[in-house]
């Protein structure tokens, strides 16, 4: 069954927004059963006329119990945005934009425009992937605003110097930062490491920005 976002729910009536009402049109979707995905929470539904008709709720959690984060310095916009899509579908429950000293793209005068289309991406891939929660993707910030963000557990992915290999599982309630294709200064290093921040090593090979996040998502532990 096809999986919808509902806006209100009414009883045992869900409504939807133009914009879903218009895709339910293109899939050409006429009296049948569909999954609304509403406060969280999936419904088994039958869409007749605009509307949705509670049947059942499909009492099922793909989320992660805490938090797991992902800081990513900002690179090319088609790769960052295949980026927030797949963190999307592997559970990541934050996306923080990094800048860094080795950042080099630009996102010009409407930062806020790029934001919402980040969220967008990150809302159709929750559906897609049949999350519960939508992963948020917040405004950009500097490399030293995150080094303070209160999370139990702070990991920075790095090859400069001698880190812990983490071949298997991460913990839930963490937050992991990502580099650009320069990877992170030795001061930006020394740095996340004052702030409690472990250096992680993902292997032998050199990971791509993107491709590093999807690493460490694919090994976290389900169970806390």
């Amino acid at each position: 069954m096809m999986r919808f976002f509902a806006i209100k729910k009414e009883g045992n009536i869900f409504t939807f927004s133009k914009e879903t009402l218009l895709h339910l049109k293109v899939a050409r979707i006429k009296n049948e059963k569909i999954i609304c995905l509403f406060e969280e929470k999936f419904y088994i539904c039958h869409f007749k006329d605009n509307v949705a008709i509670i049947e059942s709720e499909l009492k099922e959690n793909h989320e992660y119990e805490n938090p797991v984060i992902i800081a990513s310095a900002i690179i090319n916009t088609k790769r960052f945005e295949w980026l927030i899509q797949k963190a999307t579908e592997l559970g990541a429950t934050d996306l923080y934009p990094i800048y860094t000293e080795n950042v080099e793209q630009k996102l010009g005068n409407d930062i806020q425009k790029k934001v919402e289309r980040w969220n967008e991406i990150a809302k159709n891939s929750t559906l897609q992937s049949f999350r519960n929660k939508i992963m948020k993707v917040h405004n950009p910030v500097k490399f030293k605003e995150i080094l303070n963000l209160k999370v139990k557990n702070k990991f920075i992915a790095h090859e400069k110097e001698k880190a812990t290999n983490y071949q298997y599982f991460f913990p839930q309630d963490s937050i992991f930062l990502i580099g650009p294709e320069g990877g992170f200064s030795n001061n930006e290093i020394k740095e996340a490491k004052e702030h409690n921040f472990e250096p992680i090593s993902l292997g032998k090979r050199i990971l791509r920005a993107e491709t590093a996040p999807l690493l460490i998502l694919s090994r976290i532990k389900e169970n806390i």
